[in-house]
């Protein structure tokens, strides 16, 4: 669907509703509709919704690419290894003999892995915007940075998915569990596994 595939490129960027909605002065609502499948952006705009996600307009619509795109974008078509959601904070030494997931909008590094996000068994949990059974591909190697999501754990709690935003401090971050409406200060007690470069419904294992 076209509105699924404008949110997973938006979150595989690291941009936020409010940075899309500026690349064509509307506002984050307008771009909220469009990931909602509430409304859908005009051929205009998919053009420079191509552009500024770096695909085709015939894959926002279809899906699908031409060869020749594929081709000149190969390095994006990088296989993780695929690691079961209650091993992520401690994989596999060897990823040889795991089963491995196309990267289908990011460019991951050798410290990437995808899981499946099984959501949580907290009572005050809810859904936010990478849904529970969504696959996740997940960076290891790339430093935390406002906006991004990450996978991150607690001492006392499971794995989670949270958002960095900028602290009162230079050089300090906040992290926020949008499942659970929390926040916290990113210190020690804050362990961030990785940094999600994408997410999809349905991807094969």
């Amino acid at each position: 669907m076209l509105n699924e595939r404008l949110k997973n490129l938006r979150l595989a960027k690291g941009l936020t509703l409010q940075q899309v909605g500026d690349a064509f002065g509307i506002s984050r609502a307008s771009v909220s509709s469009w990931e909602s499948g509430t409304n859908q952006p005009d051929p205009r705009k998919l053009e420079k919704l191509a552009q500024l996600f770096e695909t085709s307009v015939e894959f926002l619509v279809t899906g699908q690419s031409h060869l020749a795109t594929e081709i000149s974008n190969i390095d994006r078509l990088t296989s993780v290894p695929y690691i079961p959601w209650e091993l992520v904070s401690s994989p596999p030494r060897s990823s040889t003999h795991l089963n491995q997931v196309a990267c289908l909008y990011s460019q991951p590094t050798t410290q990437s892995f995808a899981t499946r996000y099984l959501g949580s068994s907290d009572l005050n949990w809810q859904q936010g915007a990478i849904p529970a059974g969504a696959t996740v591909i997940v960076d290891r190697g790339i430093s935390i940075s406002h906006g991004c999501h990450v996978l991150a754990s607690q001492k006392i709690q499971e794995v989670v998915i949270g958002q960095i935003f900028n602290g009162d401090v230079p050089g300090s971050h906040v992290i926020r569990f949008p499942n659970t409406k929390s926040s916290t200060k990113v210190n020690k007690s804050i362990t961030i596994i990785g940094v999600i470069l994408e997410w999809r419904i349905g991807a094969k294992l």
